[in-house]
């Protein structure tokens, strides 16, 4: 179903925003607010979702303890906007079909470690001077217009990657160009075995879908940086 959305007129802010203009609302919606929620309605043109429906999402994923909200009433409460707790509302999506499945697993899917093929003592090294980065982490850096920090390809271009999957059981990728997947299991070994001998599901955010993702987030982002710089 693609659902059509008006409210606050974001689908004129979403339709500025992949031109590269910037809309008064735009700045007003997220530059001020800088709430989840307020993003949420914006973005749901292009997720075909209705905003109520990721509302519910956000407010499972505080339930679980994936995300966090500040303390307080009106502008600067809630669960704050950021590249990595969109990538939370995304990742759940492909996770889990409705609100009841949104659990353990997935939150453990959010925090999964990439996998590399080197040795565990230089990967274990790399992995904590890159900060620690999860499938969480890469797919907001993604959204955000910035190289997941795992990438170890530097002639990786950022529009290499052309898709996010979520297979259940359970694991994360980031999909080049080329169709070559980098992965990510919450349980490592036991998680690609799992996958290996299950009849498995894959859901995918693919290449025109990211693409419009990628350039709103940028968007918002860069109207709340604007607005803090001011």
């Amino acid at each position: 179903m693609v659902y059509h959305h008006h409210h606050y007129g974001l689908n004129s802010i979403y339709t500025q925003a992949k031109r590269g203009g910037q809309s008064p609302l735009f700045a007003i919606t997220f530059g001020f607010m800088a709430g989840l929620k307020s993003f949420l309605y914006g973005v749901a043109p292009i997720l075909r979702v209705s905003p109520a429906a990721l509302y519910e999402r956000q407010r499972a994923l505080v339930n679980i303890g994936v995300l966090e909200t500040t303390t307080g009433r009106g502008p600067g409460s809630g669960v704050p906007f950021t590249a990595e707790n969109v990538a939370a509302i995304l990742i759940s999506l492909l996770a889990a079909d409705s609100l009841s499945k949104v659990d353990k697993c997935v939150a453990d899917l959010c925090g999964a470690p990439p996998v590399v093929l080197v040795p565990a003592r230089i990967y274990r090294h790399n992995w904590v001077k890159g900060g620690k980065p999860t499938f969480r982490s890469d797919v907001g850096r993604l959204l955000a217009g910035q190289r997941p920090i795992w990438n170890s390809d530097h002639n990786f271009k950022l529009d290499s990657f052309f898709e996010i999957r979520v297979t259940r059981p359970w694991r994360g990728q980031l999909v080049n160009s080329a169709g070559v997947p980098f992965d990510y299991f919450p349980s490592g070994d036991v998680d690609e075995a799992m996958v290996g001998l299950s009849i498995s599901i894959t859901a995918a955010i693919e290449r025109g879908m990211l693409s419009e993702l990628i350039t709103f987030t940028k968007g918002a982002l860069s109207q709340i940086e604007a607005g803090e710089n001011d």
